[in-house]
């Protein structure tokens, strides 16, 4: 698939992984719909100033754990552009918890934020996709939620994005050959919330991976650049890990 024209809709992309995709799909001609929930300032400088350098977005706040939202995402991309071509479910957040003492509201977060968006947005996207052309849904789990991996001390999460990536094999089963459906499983990825960690921790991060550093969030966006323009993989979850799982 060739980007130029291409409607893409890219959830929490006002920073981090999803600005990145934001930015690098619009350098390849693709027509953007920014969104997040809380980060309004973050959205809508992306949206300007993709359109400042001579490409197309829009800004769109919605609150994808929310189904009438998720609805309202899509349906934004469709008024605005005409069609949905391609889903990025890259929103997501993550919260740390002690297992025992953990309370159900913070699960409830944790699966909004990481899961239930993903589902949302691709119900809504699904149907405006088998009606029209097909498309591509792409997701982001994480090395946590892959076999013999893990956070301890974040279980929702790691459990959230397993679901993530459980999501991406069935739906992929489900709707293919229409629509092609995969992941990327980012490691520690250089975001800004790292930057507030004492510098002993991310180090310690960093010595768990091969390649001695983080992640870009541009390393990130094109892996995703390449799961968009293939018309030969679907089902599939690829690691961008710095080498995280060679243990």
């Amino acid at each position: 698939m060739e980007l130029k024209d291409k409607v893409v809709v890219i959830t929490g992309s006002s920073s981090g992984i999803g600005e990145a995709t934001a930015r690098l799909f619009a350098k390849e001609g693709a027509k953007i719909v920014v969104n997040s929930n809380s980060n309004t300032e973050g959205g809508e400088k992306v949206a300007s100033e993709i359109n400042a350098a001579g490409g197309r977005a829009v800004y769109f706040k919605a609150d994808v754990s929310v189904p009438n939202e998720a609805n309202a995402l899509i349906k934004e991309a469709i008024s605005k552009f005409g069609a949905i071509d391609i889903l990025i479910n890259n929103a997501g957040a993550y919260e740390s918890q002690d297992f025992i003492n953990s309370s159900k509201e913070s699960w409830d977060r944790v699966f909004n934020n990481n899961l239930f968006g993903a589902i949302f947005c691709s119900q809504s996207a699904a149907k405006e996709m088998l009606n029209r052309n097909g498309g591509k849904i792409l997701n982001t789990a994480s090395v946590y939620g892959l076999e013999h991996t893990g956070d301890p001390n974040g279980m929702a999460y790691s459990i959230a994005k397993a679901g993530v990536i459980s999501l991406t094999k069935n739906l992929a089963k489900l709707w293919s050959p229409k629509i092609l459906v995969n992941a990327v499983a980012p490691g520690y990825v250089q975001i800004p919330r790292f930057n507030t960690f004492p510098e002993s921790e991310q180090k310690a991060m960093i010595n768990e991976m091969r390649l001695g550093r983080f992640i870009k969030p541009e390393e990130i966006a094109e892996a995703f650049l390449y799961l968009a323009k293939s018309d030969a993989v679907t089902g599939e979850v690829l690691v961008v890990d710095g080498g995280f799982g060679l243990k």
